[in-house]
């Protein structure tokens, strides 16, 4: 229910007033009266509750990669485990070996996942701080005493992570400040959103607001390397005859070049449609790009290994094909590609024979599952997905989760070496849980010219605008329109995907 109600455009509170809670599919009796008591309440009794029913610290441990409410009812049970601490100690003191359904693998997997889990606190991925960061500079700019509020930071960078959501202010507004509950840590005001996450607010006056503004906004290496900065109005006029660097261009330091822009992007590969796991049509999906102003998007569906996702049988995708031909009719204006992400199993193989892949238009391979293999056998796998004449697009290569599961290994030269040999495509995948590739390395892929797509990996209408999170990506990493792919105007694209067949 709640993923339902997080997919509508209304808030909660209008959506129960209204009365058009009660339409929605999905969204039953009991989950209404729920709601209602909640939007009344800001709490729910049974919820509550329950919780009392269980040690304090006990639900943090379904916070652990690897532990389901079994393994937890167990450790609670046998080894009376109830919060992190106490489960770090017990696997510090070797204490999980001997316990049914566990052993020293796992044991050490738990400890491992235990202090990666440590290094994630206070932090969030960047679309959860940009959602704070509305409601942040909104109470600064109340406050007496301020008349200018800008982004600064990690936030201004468009970092994937952010550990402080980071504001500059224009005016005297250290009394208010105060007021408002924030606490002076050397040349910043610092408080703790509802959420934890750290907020950090530096002050300026109108004639030192432009060097302010570099200064803060990094990262140091940056302002380092520009030597002295002059008190200025303007980031222009500090920077002075020194080249301006864009603020997402700051760690890497490129200057002078001219970025891609959200409205370069002509179309957009990777979707999922409810033919697998998505939440809308295929003709939803397509009346979405329209709106963006999309000339084609490209549709790609799970393959049958991803069983877990509905993946395609070769029946169903015929069928697919079908219902593509009937929208295609109906909305002419956006160009449908059919595609499939096909799982790369263990062996580096595609999910359907290579007879059977000639039915798709384009071929995204990714790795969803035995994530775990040594780096050798990684690598093989990838160099023979990309060997194979199928595939187009490597997609999110390192499988990564951003504060959650690390990237699997392999040896990435070797990979990015086979890829520009074959001449496949890597994605830069935009779902702000991934952003993988990693914009640190996105220069290595443009200087071996290797096409990179900007691909959204939607699974709603709504996530094709997660496109605009691997754009400021590629912003980071100095890239122009000229460098990503889906730029290519319709009749280009098509081109393209032609020549990739023929080859």
């Amino acid at each position: 229910a709640a993923e339902i109600v997080s997919e509508l455009p209304q808030d909660l509170p209008e959506l129960e007033k209204s009365g058009e809670i009660t339409k929605i599919p999905g969204i039953g009796k009991g989950t209404q009266a729920l709601i209602k008591e909640f939007v009344e309440t800001e709490a729910v009794k049974e919820l509550d509750e329950l919780k009392k029913d269980f040690p304090e610290g006990i639900l943090e441990l379904r916070e652990v990669r690897g532990l389901g409410p079994k393994k937890i009812k167990a450790l609670y049970e046998q080894l009376q485990i109830a919060s992190l601490t106490e489960l770090e100690y017990a696997c510090e003191e070797n204490r999980l070996v001997d316990l049914k359904g566990f052993g020293e693998k796992t044991q050490t997997s738990i400890l491992k996942n235990i202090h990666q889990l440590a290094g994630y606190k206070g932090k969030v991925i960047l679309p959860v701080g940009l959602q704070e960061a509305e409601d942040v500079k909104e109470e600064l700019e109340s406050l007496k005493g301020v008349s200018r509020v800008e982004p600064t930071g990690d936030l201004r960078r468009h970092s994937e992570i952010l550990s402080s959501i980071d504001f500059l202010i224009e005016g005297k507004a250290e009394d208010a400040l105060k007021k408002a509950g924030f606490k002076q840590d050397r040349d910043a005001w610092t408080k703790a959103s509802e959420r934890g996450i750290k907020i950090k607010a530096f002050t300026a006056d109108k004639t030192n607001f432009g060097s302010r503004w570099i200064e803060t906004t990094g990262p140091e290496e940056f302002v380092k390397s520009l030597g002295k900065i002059s008190d200025a109005a303007t980031e222009e006029d500090a920077f002075g005859k020194k080249p301006f660097v864009h603020a997402e261009c700051r760690d890497l330091g490129c200057a002078g070049k001219d970025l891609i822009e959200e409205k370069d992007i002509k179309g957009v590969f990777h979707l999922h449609t409810n033919w697998s796991d998505g939440k809308n049509t295929l003709e939803e999906m397509v009346k979405a790009a329209e709106e963006l102003g999309y000339e084609y998007l490209g549709l790609s569906d799970h393959s049958q290994t991803a069983f877990y996702a509905h993946g395609l049988d070769e029946k169903r995708v015929l069928q697919q094909k079908k219902e593509i031909e009937a929208v295609q009719k109906k909305h002419p204006k956006v160009h449908i590609f059919h595609g499939i992400e096909s799982d790369i199993l263990a062996d580096g193989a595609l999910d359907y024979p290579n007879a059977f892949l000639k039915n798709f238009d384009f071929v995204i391979a990714s790795v969803h599952g035995q994530m775990k293999m040594g780096r050798a056998d990684m690598t093989k796998r990838l160099v023979k997905c990309l060997q194979n004449p199928a595939t187009t697009w490597l997609g999110h290569w390192t499988g990564r989760l951003l504060l959650g599961r690390e990237g699997f290994d392999f040896d990435m030269d070797e990979v990015l070496k086979v890829a520009a040999n074959e001449g496949k495509a890597i994605e830069l995948n935009s779902n702000p849980y991934r952003l993988d590739v990693d914009w640190r390395i996105l220069p290595k892929l443009t200087k071996l010219g290797i096409p990179i797509g900007i691909h959204p990996d939607a699974h709603s209408a709504g996530g094709l605008e997660d496109t605009k999170y691997g754009v400021w990506m590629a912003r980071k990493a100095g890239l122009g329109a000229k460098d990503i792919l889906n730029t290519k105007s319709r009749k280009e694209m098509e081109a393209w995907i032609a020549e990739r067949k023929r080859a």
